[in-house]
Protein backbone atom coordinates (compact mmCIF):
# COMPACT_ATOMS: atom_id res chain seq x y z
CA UNK A 1 0.00 0.00 0.00
CA UNK A 2 2.72 2.13 1.27
CA UNK A 3 3.98 2.40 -2.70
CA UNK A 4 0.40 2.93 -3.92
CA UNK A 5 0.54 6.02 -1.73
CA UNK A 6 4.02 7.33 -2.58
CA UNK A 7 2.98 7.50 -6.30
CA UNK A 8 -0.24 9.26 -5.31
CA UNK A 9 1.30 11.63 -3.34
CA UNK A 10 3.58 12.56 -5.78
CA UNK A 11 0.74 12.51 -8.71
CA UNK A 12 -0.73 15.10 -6.30
CA UNK A 13 2.15 17.18 -5.65
CA UNK A 14 3.18 17.53 -8.55
CA UNK A 15 0.01 19.63 -9.60
CA UNK A 16 -0.94 21.38 -6.56
CA UNK A 17 2.64 22.47 -5.23
CA UNK A 18 2.84 24.06 -8.78
CA UNK A 19 3.40 27.52 -9.77
CA UNK A 20 0.59 27.38 -12.27
CA UNK A 21 -1.85 26.05 -9.10
CA UNK A 22 -0.23 28.23 -6.64
CA UNK A 23 -0.82 31.66 -8.58
CA UNK A 24 -4.59 29.81 -9.36
CA UNK A 25 -5.19 29.60 -5.65
CA UNK A 26 -4.26 33.51 -5.59
CA UNK A 27 -6.13 34.80 -8.58
CA UNK A 28 -9.29 32.76 -7.85
CA UNK A 29 -10.66 35.23 -5.31
CA UNK A 30 -9.63 37.87 -7.61
CA UNK A 31 -11.19 36.38 -10.13
CA UNK A 32 -14.53 36.55 -8.57
CA UNK A 33 -14.46 39.67 -7.74
CA UNK A 34 -13.37 40.71 -11.13
CA UNK A 35 -16.17 38.92 -12.63
CA UNK A 36 -19.00 40.57 -10.72
CA UNK A 37 -17.17 44.04 -11.48
CA UNK A 38 -16.67 43.61 -14.91
CA UNK A 39 -20.72 42.10 -15.53
CA UNK A 40 -21.82 45.40 -13.54
CA UNK A 41 -19.40 47.61 -15.55
CA UNK A 42 -20.63 46.13 -18.92
CA UNK A 43 -24.63 46.02 -17.42
CA UNK A 44 -24.00 49.77 -17.04
CA UNK A 45 -22.30 51.03 -20.23
CA UNK A 46 -23.98 48.60 -22.74
CA UNK A 47 -25.31 50.79 -25.08
CA UNK A 48 -28.80 52.54 -24.79
CA UNK A 49 -30.97 51.83 -28.24
CA UNK A 50 -32.17 54.77 -30.08
CA UNK A 51 -34.69 54.35 -32.42
CA UNK A 52 -37.97 56.17 -34.17
CA UNK A 53 -41.37 55.11 -35.28
CA UNK A 54 -42.89 56.42 -38.31
CA UNK A 55 -46.39 56.17 -36.66
CA UNK A 56 -49.02 56.49 -40.26
CA UNK A 57 -52.61 55.76 -38.21
CA UNK A 58 -51.35 57.63 -35.28
CA UNK A 59 -51.48 56.26 -32.41
CA UNK A 60 -49.09 53.47 -31.87
CA UNK A 61 -46.19 55.06 -31.07
CA UNK A 62 -47.78 55.94 -27.76
CA UNK A 63 -48.48 52.24 -27.50
CA UNK A 64 -44.79 51.60 -27.89
CA UNK A 65 -44.36 54.18 -25.47
CA UNK A 66 -46.93 52.93 -22.98
CA UNK A 67 -45.19 49.51 -23.34
CA UNK A 68 -41.71 50.32 -23.15
CA UNK A 69 -42.50 52.35 -19.47
CA UNK A 70 -43.56 48.71 -18.60
CA UNK A 71 -40.91 46.90 -19.45
CA UNK A 72 -38.45 49.43 -17.55
CA UNK A 73 -40.98 49.54 -14.63
CA UNK A 74 -40.46 45.75 -14.73
CA UNK A 75 -37.56 45.41 -14.57
CA UNK A 76 -36.87 48.12 -12.05
CA UNK A 77 -38.98 46.60 -10.02
CA UNK A 78 -37.74 43.42 -10.23
CA UNK A 79 -34.15 45.08 -9.43
CA UNK A 80 -35.44 46.47 -6.02
CA UNK A 81 -37.08 43.46 -4.71
CA UNK A 82 -33.73 41.31 -5.13
CA UNK A 83 -32.14 44.34 -3.82
CA UNK A 84 -33.97 44.63 -0.78
CA UNK A 85 -33.55 40.72 -0.22
CA UNK A 86 -29.62 41.07 -0.41
CA UNK A 87 -29.07 44.30 1.47
CA UNK A 88 -31.35 43.98 4.75
CA UNK A 89 -30.06 43.08 8.36
CA UNK A 90 -32.01 40.58 8.91
CA UNK A 91 -31.34 41.40 12.97
CA UNK A 92 -33.22 44.82 11.95
CA UNK A 93 -35.87 43.45 9.89
CA UNK A 94 -36.73 41.54 6.47
CA UNK A 95 -38.35 42.87 3.02
CA UNK A 96 -42.06 41.53 4.18
CA UNK A 97 -42.01 44.53 6.82
CA UNK A 98 -41.16 47.42 4.24
CA UNK A 99 -44.79 49.07 3.34
CA UNK A 100 -46.45 47.96 0.48
CA UNK A 101 -45.53 48.85 -2.69
CA UNK A 102 -41.58 48.44 -1.54
CA UNK A 103 -42.78 45.30 -0.22
CA UNK A 104 -42.11 41.78 -2.29
CA UNK A 105 -44.95 40.82 -3.96
CA UNK A 106 -45.70 39.89 -7.54
CA UNK A 107 -44.61 42.20 -10.41
CA UNK A 108 -47.79 43.29 -11.59
CA UNK A 109 -48.96 46.25 -13.69
CA UNK A 110 -50.81 47.79 -10.35
CA UNK A 111 -47.47 47.43 -8.31
CA UNK A 112 -45.57 49.08 -11.01
CA UNK A 113 -47.96 52.16 -11.01
CA UNK A 114 -48.14 52.12 -7.08
CA UNK A 115 -44.34 51.72 -6.72
CA UNK A 116 -43.79 55.21 -9.81
CA UNK A 117 -46.86 56.98 -7.81
CA UNK A 118 -45.30 56.38 -4.11
CA UNK A 119 -42.34 57.85 -5.38
CA UNK A 120 -40.21 55.53 -6.98
CA UNK A 121 -36.46 54.46 -6.24
CA UNK A 122 -36.20 57.61 -4.06
CA UNK A 123 -38.94 56.81 -1.72
CA UNK A 124 -37.89 53.46 -1.74
CA UNK A 125 -34.08 53.97 -0.66
CA UNK A 126 -36.34 56.13 2.26
CA UNK A 127 -37.82 53.24 2.96
CA UNK A 128 -35.31 50.95 3.44
CA UNK A 129 -32.58 52.96 5.01
CA UNK A 130 -33.08 51.92 8.67
CA UNK A 131 -32.95 48.26 7.83
CA UNK A 132 -29.69 47.72 5.39
CA UNK A 133 -26.36 46.29 6.23
CA UNK A 134 -23.61 48.68 7.29
CA UNK A 135 -21.73 49.73 3.92
CA UNK A 136 -25.05 48.70 1.69
CA UNK A 137 -25.57 51.67 -1.00
CA UNK A 138 -28.03 53.19 -2.12
CA UNK A 139 -30.82 51.58 -4.67
CA UNK A 140 -29.62 52.74 -8.08
CA UNK A 141 -32.57 51.67 -10.99
CA UNK A 142 -31.38 50.08 -14.32
CA UNK A 143 -30.99 52.03 -16.88
CA UNK A 144 -33.23 52.28 -19.68
CA UNK A 145 -32.17 50.23 -22.46
CA UNK A 146 -34.28 51.77 -25.32
CA UNK A 147 -34.75 55.66 -26.34
CA UNK A 148 -37.52 56.25 -28.54
CA UNK A 149 -36.43 59.62 -30.85
CA UNK A 150 -38.59 62.26 -32.42
CA UNK A 151 -39.13 61.75 -36.15
CA UNK A 152 -36.85 64.37 -38.24
CA UNK A 153 -38.49 67.24 -39.86
CA UNK A 154 -39.06 66.41 -43.83
CA UNK A 155 -39.50 61.69 -43.23
CA UNK A 156 -42.02 60.56 -45.42
CA UNK A 157 -44.87 59.22 -43.04
CA UNK A 158 -47.50 58.03 -45.24
CA UNK A 159 -45.44 55.78 -48.03
CA UNK A 160 -43.75 52.92 -46.06
CA UNK A 161 -40.76 52.80 -48.99
CA UNK A 162 -40.17 56.34 -49.03
CA UNK A 163 -39.70 56.26 -45.23
CA UNK A 164 -37.41 52.92 -45.46
CA UNK A 165 -35.40 54.69 -48.38
CA UNK A 166 -34.76 58.16 -46.10
CA UNK A 167 -34.02 56.61 -42.94
CA UNK A 168 -31.80 53.74 -44.44
CA UNK A 169 -28.35 56.65 -44.60
CA UNK A 170 -29.36 56.83 -40.97
CA UNK A 171 -29.41 53.30 -39.76
CA UNK A 172 -26.22 52.34 -41.89
CA UNK A 173 -24.32 55.06 -40.18
CA UNK A 174 -23.85 57.05 -42.94
CA UNK A 175 -25.62 60.31 -41.51
CA UNK A 176 -25.71 60.98 -38.04
CA UNK A 177 -29.23 61.06 -36.68
CA UNK A 178 -30.36 63.68 -34.31
CA UNK A 179 -29.97 63.06 -30.82
CA UNK A 180 -28.68 59.80 -31.33
CA UNK A 181 -26.11 58.60 -29.72
CA UNK A 182 -22.37 58.06 -30.71
CA UNK A 183 -23.36 54.36 -31.74
CA UNK A 184 -25.99 56.29 -33.92
CA UNK A 185 -30.10 55.10 -34.53
CA UNK A 186 -30.17 51.10 -34.06
CA UNK A 187 -33.62 50.61 -35.32
CA UNK A 188 -36.79 52.66 -36.95
CA UNK A 189 -40.41 51.25 -36.76
CA UNK A 190 -42.51 51.95 -39.87
CA UNK A 191 -46.37 51.41 -39.26
CA UNK A 192 -48.32 51.75 -42.62
CA UNK A 193 -51.35 53.51 -42.78
CA UNK A 194 -53.35 50.84 -43.30
CA UNK A 195 -52.14 49.09 -40.01
CA UNK A 196 -54.63 47.43 -37.99
CA UNK A 197 -52.84 44.57 -36.31
CA UNK A 198 -54.78 41.55 -38.44
CA UNK A 199 -52.90 39.49 -40.31
CA UNK A 200 -54.39 40.11 -43.67
CA UNK A 201 -53.83 43.43 -43.99
CA UNK A 202 -50.41 45.24 -44.04
CA UNK A 203 -47.83 44.24 -41.53
CA UNK A 204 -45.62 46.80 -39.62
CA UNK A 205 -41.89 46.92 -40.04
CA UNK A 206 -38.76 46.92 -38.18
CA UNK A 207 -35.30 47.98 -39.85
CA UNK A 208 -31.88 47.28 -38.06
CA UNK A 209 -28.55 45.92 -38.67
CA UNK A 210 -28.40 44.32 -35.63
CA UNK A 211 -30.86 41.76 -35.16
CA UNK A 212 -28.78 40.17 -32.76
CA UNK A 213 -30.56 41.67 -30.11
CA UNK A 214 -33.82 40.89 -29.80
CA UNK A 215 -35.17 42.56 -27.08
CA UNK A 216 -36.57 46.03 -28.61
CA UNK A 217 -38.10 44.28 -31.84
CA UNK A 218 -40.04 42.20 -28.91
CA UNK A 219 -40.80 44.70 -27.17
CA UNK A 220 -42.39 46.54 -30.18
CA UNK A 221 -44.53 43.49 -31.35
CA UNK A 222 -46.14 43.44 -27.78
CA UNK A 223 -46.76 47.03 -28.19
CA UNK A 224 -48.08 46.77 -31.36
CA UNK A 225 -50.02 43.88 -30.62
CA UNK A 226 -51.20 45.66 -27.33
CA UNK A 227 -52.36 48.52 -29.23
CA UNK A 228 -54.12 46.00 -32.19
CA UNK A 229 -56.20 44.38 -29.16
CA UNK A 230 -57.59 48.23 -27.89
CA UNK A 231 -58.80 48.61 -31.42
CA UNK A 232 -60.80 45.46 -32.17
CA UNK A 233 -62.43 46.20 -28.52
CA UNK A 234 -62.88 49.67 -29.23
CA UNK A 235 -64.46 48.49 -32.48
CA UNK A 236 -67.26 46.69 -29.74
CA UNK A 237 -68.11 49.50 -27.75
CA UNK A 238 -65.79 49.09 -24.92
CA UNK A 239 -65.32 52.63 -23.73
CA UNK A 240 -61.43 54.01 -23.35
CA UNK A 241 -62.13 53.82 -19.74
CA UNK A 242 -62.69 50.35 -19.17
CA UNK A 243 -60.23 49.27 -21.81
CA UNK A 244 -57.62 50.99 -19.24
CA UNK A 245 -59.06 48.37 -16.35
CA UNK A 246 -59.03 45.73 -18.52
CA UNK A 247 -55.54 45.91 -20.16
CA UNK A 248 -53.79 46.50 -16.71
CA UNK A 249 -55.25 43.28 -15.23
CA UNK A 250 -52.31 41.10 -14.68
CA UNK A 251 -53.28 37.67 -12.78
CA UNK A 252 -50.58 36.52 -9.98
CA UNK A 253 -49.88 33.25 -9.98
CA UNK A 254 -48.29 31.32 -6.90
CA UNK A 255 -46.52 28.27 -7.21
CA UNK A 256 -46.91 24.87 -5.01
CA UNK A 257 -45.33 21.67 -4.66
CA UNK A 258 -47.37 18.61 -3.49
CA UNK A 259 -44.84 17.00 -2.04
CA UNK A 260 -43.69 20.23 0.53
CA UNK A 261 -44.90 19.95 3.73
CA UNK A 262 -44.08 23.49 5.00
CA UNK A 263 -45.22 26.70 4.41
CA UNK A 264 -49.09 24.87 3.00
CA UNK A 265 -46.64 23.46 0.02
CA UNK A 266 -45.54 27.26 -1.03
CA UNK A 267 -42.40 27.92 -3.03
CA UNK A 268 -39.41 29.50 -1.75
CA UNK A 269 -36.72 31.18 -3.49
CA UNK A 270 -34.57 28.23 -1.65
CA UNK A 271 -37.00 25.59 -3.12
CA UNK A 272 -36.18 27.11 -6.83
CA UNK A 273 -32.65 26.64 -6.38
CA UNK A 274 -32.83 23.53 -5.47
CA UNK A 275 -33.72 22.76 -9.12
CA UNK A 276 -30.68 24.53 -10.38
CA UNK A 277 -28.24 23.18 -7.96
CA UNK A 278 -27.93 19.98 -9.74
CA UNK A 279 -27.52 20.86 -13.25
CA UNK A 280 -24.51 23.38 -12.01
CA UNK A 281 -22.98 20.34 -10.08
CA UNK A 282 -23.57 17.77 -13.04
CA UNK A 283 -21.64 20.60 -15.40
CA UNK A 284 -18.98 21.16 -12.91
CA UNK A 285 -18.96 17.28 -12.65
CA UNK A 286 -18.01 17.42 -16.12
CA UNK A 287 -15.79 19.81 -15.95
CA UNK A 288 -13.81 18.83 -13.35
CA UNK A 289 -13.88 14.63 -14.42
CA UNK A 290 -12.79 15.88 -17.86
CA UNK A 291 -10.21 18.57 -16.38
CA UNK A 292 -8.24 15.90 -14.28
CA UNK A 293 -8.53 12.92 -17.15
CA UNK A 294 -6.38 15.36 -19.48
CA UNK A 295 -3.82 16.03 -16.61
CA UNK A 296 -3.88 11.76 -16.19
CA UNK A 297 -3.66 11.71 -20.02
CA UNK A 298 -0.65 14.13 -20.66
CA UNK A 299 1.17 13.00 -17.65
CA UNK A 300 1.16 9.24 -18.62
CA UNK A 301 2.53 10.21 -22.28
CA UNK A 302 5.00 12.71 -20.71
CA UNK A 303 6.15 10.16 -18.55
CA UNK A 304 5.93 7.61 -21.39
CA UNK A 305 7.75 9.41 -23.92
CA UNK A 306 10.86 10.79 -21.56
CA UNK A 307 11.19 6.90 -20.66
CA UNK A 308 10.61 7.88 -16.62
CA UNK A 309 8.02 5.08 -16.41
CA UNK A 310 10.80 2.45 -16.86
CA UNK A 311 12.26 4.16 -13.73
CA UNK A 312 9.40 4.07 -11.67
CA UNK A 313 8.64 0.24 -12.86
CA UNK A 314 12.05 -0.63 -11.38
CA UNK A 315 10.46 -0.06 -7.83
CA UNK A 316 7.06 -0.52 -7.97
CA UNK A 317 4.44 -2.93 -10.49
CA UNK A 318 2.14 -1.63 -13.04
CA UNK A 319 -0.67 -1.86 -10.87
CA UNK A 320 0.81 -0.04 -8.19
CA UNK A 321 1.72 2.48 -10.71
CA UNK A 322 -1.84 3.02 -12.19
CA UNK A 323 -3.34 3.03 -8.91
CA UNK A 324 -1.89 5.39 -7.46
CA UNK A 325 -1.71 7.85 -10.33
CA UNK A 326 -5.68 7.34 -10.44
CA UNK A 327 -5.38 8.45 -6.91
CA UNK A 328 -3.56 11.38 -7.02
CA UNK A 329 -5.17 12.84 -9.78
CA UNK A 330 -8.63 11.93 -8.00
CA UNK A 331 -7.34 14.43 -5.58
CA UNK A 332 -6.75 17.06 -7.51
CA UNK A 333 -9.89 16.66 -9.14
CA UNK A 334 -11.24 17.19 -5.61
CA UNK A 335 -9.29 20.16 -4.58
CA UNK A 336 -11.11 22.17 -7.28
CA UNK A 337 -14.32 22.08 -5.89
CA UNK A 338 -13.06 21.82 -2.58
CA UNK A 339 -11.71 25.63 -3.18
CA UNK A 340 -14.53 26.71 -4.86
CA UNK A 341 -16.87 25.92 -1.84
CA UNK A 342 -14.22 26.85 0.36
CA UNK A 343 -14.62 30.57 -1.06
CA UNK A 344 -18.64 30.55 -0.94
CA UNK A 345 -18.41 29.36 2.69
CA UNK A 346 -16.27 32.35 3.38
CA UNK A 347 -18.37 34.36 1.63
CA UNK A 348 -21.32 33.60 3.42
CA UNK A 349 -19.66 33.90 6.87
CA UNK A 350 -17.99 37.06 6.35
CA UNK A 351 -21.73 38.63 5.48
CA UNK A 352 -20.22 39.93 1.78
CA UNK A 353 -22.39 41.11 -0.91
CA UNK A 354 -24.85 38.44 -1.75
CA UNK A 355 -24.13 36.18 1.44
CA UNK A 356 -27.64 35.54 2.60
CA UNK A 357 -28.09 34.01 -1.21
CA UNK A 358 -25.03 32.39 -0.84
CA UNK A 359 -25.70 30.98 2.36
CA UNK A 360 -28.76 29.78 1.45
CA UNK A 361 -27.65 27.75 -1.58
CA UNK A 362 -25.09 26.10 0.51
CA UNK A 363 -27.33 25.03 3.20
CA UNK A 364 -29.79 23.84 0.73
CA UNK A 365 -26.49 21.70 -0.85
CA UNK A 366 -25.72 20.39 2.49
CA UNK A 367 -29.21 19.69 3.47
CA UNK A 368 -30.40 17.53 0.62
CA UNK A 369 -27.13 15.29 0.44
CA UNK A 370 -26.22 17.33 -2.86
CA UNK A 371 -22.51 16.97 -1.79
CA UNK A 372 -22.44 13.23 -1.00
CA UNK A 373 -24.15 12.88 -4.54
CA UNK A 374 -21.80 14.63 -5.90
CA UNK A 375 -18.75 12.84 -4.32
CA UNK A 376 -20.60 9.70 -4.73
CA UNK A 377 -20.99 10.07 -8.56
CA UNK A 378 -17.59 11.71 -8.94
CA UNK A 379 -15.45 8.57 -7.98
CA UNK A 380 -17.95 7.02 -10.59
CA UNK A 381 -17.62 9.16 -13.66
CA UNK A 382 -13.58 9.01 -12.42
CA UNK A 383 -13.18 5.57 -12.36
CA UNK A 384 -14.72 5.23 -15.64
CA UNK A 385 -12.97 7.79 -18.00
CA UNK A 386 -10.00 8.28 -16.05
CA UNK A 387 -8.98 4.24 -17.20
CA UNK A 388 -10.05 5.10 -20.55
CA UNK A 389 -7.63 8.20 -20.36
CA UNK A 390 -4.77 6.05 -19.01
CA UNK A 391 -5.10 3.68 -20.81
CA UNK A 392 -5.20 6.17 -23.91
CA UNK A 393 -1.59 7.67 -22.46
CA UNK A 394 0.19 4.19 -21.80
CA UNK A 395 -0.27 3.52 -25.93
CA UNK A 396 0.68 6.76 -27.11
CA UNK A 397 4.19 8.37 -27.31
CA UNK A 398 2.66 11.76 -27.91
CA UNK A 399 -0.78 13.49 -27.86
CA UNK A 400 -0.65 13.46 -31.43
CA UNK A 401 -1.16 9.58 -31.53
CA UNK A 402 -3.38 10.00 -28.88
CA UNK A 403 -5.70 12.08 -31.12
CA UNK A 404 -6.53 8.93 -32.86
CA UNK A 405 -8.02 6.93 -29.76
CA UNK A 406 -9.56 10.30 -28.00
CA UNK A 407 -11.61 11.26 -31.17
CA UNK A 408 -14.33 8.23 -30.49
CA UNK A 409 -14.14 8.65 -27.07
CA UNK A 410 -15.22 12.41 -27.19
CA UNK A 411 -17.76 11.40 -29.52
CA UNK A 412 -19.62 9.27 -26.97
CA UNK A 413 -18.74 11.66 -24.12
CA UNK A 414 -20.37 14.48 -25.36
CA UNK A 415 -22.67 12.78 -27.40
CA UNK A 416 -25.89 13.37 -24.82
CA UNK A 417 -25.00 17.00 -24.51
CA UNK A 418 -27.88 18.14 -26.77
CA UNK A 419 -30.36 16.05 -24.37
CA UNK A 420 -29.15 17.31 -20.71
CA UNK A 421 -31.71 20.41 -20.88
CA UNK A 422 -34.41 17.89 -21.72
CA UNK A 423 -33.64 16.19 -18.48
CA UNK A 424 -33.32 19.12 -16.52
CA UNK A 425 -36.67 20.00 -17.77
CA UNK A 426 -37.88 16.60 -17.63
CA UNK A 427 -36.11 14.88 -15.46
CA UNK A 428 -38.32 11.80 -15.38
CA UNK A 429 -38.93 11.58 -18.98
CA UNK A 430 -38.21 9.07 -21.67
CA UNK A 431 -34.46 10.63 -21.86
CA UNK A 432 -33.66 10.87 -18.78
CA UNK A 433 -34.38 7.09 -17.86
CA UNK A 434 -32.85 5.89 -20.96
CA UNK A 435 -29.56 8.27 -20.36
CA UNK A 436 -29.63 6.94 -16.68
CA UNK A 437 -29.23 3.54 -18.07
CA UNK A 438 -26.56 4.06 -20.27
CA UNK A 439 -23.13 3.34 -17.68
CA UNK A 440 -21.24 5.60 -19.16
CA UNK A 441 -23.74 8.65 -18.83
CA UNK A 442 -25.30 7.61 -15.44
CA UNK A 443 -23.47 9.81 -13.29
CA UNK A 444 -24.17 12.55 -14.88
CA UNK A 445 -28.93 11.79 -15.44
CA UNK A 446 -28.86 11.12 -11.91
CA UNK A 447 -27.04 14.18 -10.64
CA UNK A 448 -28.97 16.26 -12.48
CA UNK A 449 -32.45 14.71 -11.63
CA UNK A 450 -31.33 14.33 -7.64
CA UNK A 451 -34.12 17.04 -6.95
CA UNK A 452 -37.00 15.76 -8.59
CA UNK A 453 -36.90 12.04 -6.58
CA UNK A 454 -36.76 9.93 -9.58
CA UNK A 455 -38.10 6.27 -8.79
CA UNK A 456 -35.17 4.90 -6.12
CA UNK A 457 -35.58 1.11 -8.23
CA UNK A 458 -34.39 3.03 -11.16
CA UNK A 459 -31.70 4.83 -9.96
CA UNK A 460 -30.53 1.62 -7.84
CA UNK A 461 -30.50 -0.38 -10.78
CA UNK A 462 -29.03 2.26 -13.07
CA UNK A 463 -26.50 2.71 -10.52
CA UNK A 464 -25.80 -1.19 -10.12
CA UNK A 465 -25.42 -1.34 -14.03
CA UNK A 466 -22.77 1.54 -14.00
CA UNK A 467 -20.64 0.03 -11.34
CA UNK A 468 -20.44 -3.34 -12.79
CA UNK A 469 -19.68 -1.25 -16.09
CA UNK A 470 -17.40 0.41 -14.60
CA UNK A 471 -15.35 -2.77 -12.92
CA UNK A 472 -15.15 -4.97 -16.16
CA UNK A 473 -13.64 -2.00 -17.96
CA UNK A 474 -11.16 -1.08 -15.30
CA UNK A 475 -10.19 -4.44 -15.70
CA UNK A 476 -9.68 -4.54 -19.83
CA UNK A 477 -8.21 -0.86 -19.82
CA UNK A 478 -6.04 -1.89 -16.69
CA UNK A 479 -4.75 -4.65 -18.69
CA UNK A 480 -4.12 -2.81 -21.74
CA UNK A 481 -1.97 -0.18 -19.30
CA UNK A 482 -0.05 -3.19 -18.14
CA UNK A 483 0.22 -4.21 -21.50
CA UNK A 484 1.22 -0.78 -23.54
CA UNK A 485 3.29 1.32 -20.71
CA UNK A 486 6.70 -0.23 -21.58
CA UNK A 487 6.45 -0.72 -25.46
CA UNK A 488 8.05 1.51 -27.10
CA UNK A 489 6.58 1.97 -30.33
CA UNK A 490 2.82 3.79 -30.32
CA UNK A 491 -0.36 1.30 -29.98
CA UNK A 492 -2.14 0.80 -33.18
CA UNK A 493 -6.18 0.58 -32.68
CA UNK A 494 -5.94 -3.09 -34.37
CA UNK A 495 -3.77 -4.22 -31.00
CA UNK A 496 -6.11 -3.21 -28.73
CA UNK A 497 -8.06 -6.47 -28.51
CA UNK A 498 -5.24 -8.28 -28.14
CA UNK A 499 -3.73 -6.08 -25.77
CA UNK A 500 -7.07 -6.45 -23.67
CA UNK A 501 -6.67 -10.36 -23.45
CA UNK A 502 -3.31 -9.76 -22.08
CA UNK A 503 -3.40 -10.73 -18.18
CA UNK A 504 -0.02 -8.72 -17.67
Amino acid sequence: MRPILLIAWREYKQYILSRGFLLFLVMFPLLVVGLGAAAGIAQKSRPVRDFVVVDAPGGYASAIDRELKRHNGQAELSAWDAYAALSMDAEKGDPESLPPPFSPAAVTTARIDAFFDAGGAMAANAAIRDYLKPGVPSFEPPRSPFKRLPLIEGAPVSDVDRAADFLRPYLVGEKPYPGAGANGLFAAVIVPPDYTGAAADAAAQYWSRNLTDPSLESAIGRALSSAARREVAASFGIDEQKLEVIANVDAPISSFNPEKEEAGGALSQSDRQLTVIPAVLTYMLLVVVFGVGNLLLTNTIEERSNKIVEILLSSVTANQLMIGKLIGIAAVGLTMPAIFLFSSSALALLGAGGSDLMREILIAMFTNYFVPIYLFYFFCAYAIFAMIFIAIGAMSNSLQDAQSFMGPVMLIVFAPMPFMPMVFQNPNGLIATILTWIPVYTPYAVLMRAASNPPMGEIIGATALMLVFAFFLARIMGRIFRAAILQSAPVKAKDLIRLARTSG
